[in-house]
């Protein structure tokens, strides 16, 4: 202990920077050296996920006044408030603490509140705080946003199951970040709000997710209206909303996409700059694409519902690298009637030809579709048999995870067509035998 008592503050302070703040404030018991280290922390990281306090233990509103009213930082630069059990705060009371954080020039601040669903008033100290680079909400109401608002600083915002008062305050909302980069979205559904229009010309990272259980009828009326000319990455996983609409999409785009209700068509062809994508979108009646992915050059495509698409995107993509086939976290696995047969196309893509060089399949699982599958993109493309092995899942399900790679003269000839037979049970076993 003497040793770290030869620090100076600055390192200290650094260090307690590191643990949650009730484990800063409880080292001021470790000796007198320490009663007023923690008083120079510029940060507050409070998060309340218990049920109960016991009686011994000071409220836990008590305690972020204290540290608040006797932390002499001169700037506190990180201000996190996780209120997941919400019986002992008032929303006056987290106002309170956001002015005060705002008072003193917060950088990141994090408002988590939960209340059985009750959201909590937008502080509107907030809306012209000069130095706030990171926003991350969750439980609030924007209820009217100021003419005069601007967020000169934020560039990363996240909202989490907020709630606005019409489809005016989304806009005039997100019209307040001037230099917005990243944008997290989740749990939007909402009454009063049936399209969400995300106009910030500045955005180059948008991640977008509102997730229902099971299988659940689209609302044809919900849905989005992208237009962000600086995007780089999309992110989009939607099992509710029956459109999405992109405006400017710039090239060289990155978009992993999730949607089991809308126009597949539509949404592909606003997506043909894109250089990578990943789909879990289901092909409509006649699919088909105008224009060609001339910059794509990675695709993954889910085998649940977006098989049909690999002949059409392979046909349109004349520099496609690298493919994958797989069942994504997120994919359509309880989707009812999603899956299609596959047919072979009566044409060889360029692509398959020439530039194509690895694909991957995972969950393959060595139906007659999928080893079609696997034997045209053999006999047809320059690829050979790279890896190929057998998962187990709880010692129960398996699945495969077949890598196709480019072929090599040695590996050239018929035998590199040959899809070899699935392991049996015993040879698994024995497998792991000489593993272990």
């Amino acid at each position: 202990m003497c040793y770290i008592n030869e620090l100076l503050d600055d390192l200290l302070v650094n260090i307690l920077l590191l643990i949650p703040t009730k484990e800063v404030v409880a080292t001021s018991l470790l000796s007198r050296r320490w009663r007023s280290v923690w008083k120079l922390v510029p940060k507050l990281d409070f998060r309340d996920y218990s049920y109960r306090y016991h009686d011994t233990s000071a409220a836990p509103s008590e305690f972020i006044d204290k540290f608040l009213e006797r932390n002499t930082s001169p700037v506190l630069e990180t201000f996190h408030l996780n209120l997941y059990h919400c019986r002992d705060y008032s929303p006056e009371s987290v106002e309170k603490w956001v002015n005060v954080a705002v008072a003193r020039n917060v950088v990141d601040l994090e408002l988590i509140y939960c209340l059985f669903g009750v959201p909590i008033r937008f502080p509107t100290s907030l809306y012209t705080h000069e130095t706030l680079v990171v926003l991350s909400l969750r439980g609030t109401f924007v209820e009217d946003v100021s003419s005069k608002t601007c967020l000169r600083s934020l560039k990363s915002l996240s909202l989490r199951f907020m709630r606005f008062y019409s489809e005016q305050t989304v806009d005039r909302f997100l019209s307040c970040f001037p230099v917005l980069e990243t944008l997290v979205v989740r749990g939007w559904i909402c009454v009063n709000v049936k399209t969400y229009s995300i106009r910030v010309p500045s955005l180059q990272s948008l991640d977008i997710e509102e997730l229902v259980g099971g299988y659940t009828d689209p609302r044809y009326d919900h849905g989005y209206v992208i237009d962000a000319p600086r995007l780089k990455f999309l992110h989009i996983v939607d099992h509710y909303c029956g459109y999405c609409s992109l405006v400017n999409v710039p090239e060289k785009l990155e978009a992993e996409i999730h949607l089991r209700f809308c126009d597949s068509d539509k949404l592909l062809g606003s997506l043909t700059s894109a250089r990578k994508l990943s789909l879990c979108l289901k092909p409509q009646m006649d699919s088909c694409l105008k224009g060609d992915f001339d910059q794509l050059v990675s695709l993954e495509l889910c085998v649940m519902c977006s098989l049909d698409w690999l002949n059409i995107i392979l046909k349109h993509s004349p520099k496609l690298r690298a493919l994958r086939l797989s069942r994504t976290i997120h994919s359509c696995q309880n989707s009812r009637n999603v899956r299609t047969n596959w047919e072979r196309p009566s044409c060889v893509p360029e692509c398959l030809m020439s530039s194509l060089e690895t694909v991957e399949w995972i969950a393959y699982e060595g139906t007659e579709e999928e080893e079609n599958v696997v034997k045209y993109l053999l006999e047809n493309g320059n690829l050979c048999f790279k890896k190929r092995w057998r998962r187990d899942i709880y010692g129960m399900f398996s699945y495969e995870i077949l890598r196709l790679g480019p072929r090599s003269q040695a590996s050239s000839g018929p035998q590199a067509t040959v899809i070899p037979p699935l392991c049996t049970f015993e040879e698994k076993l024995g497998h792991k035998k000489l593993l272990l």
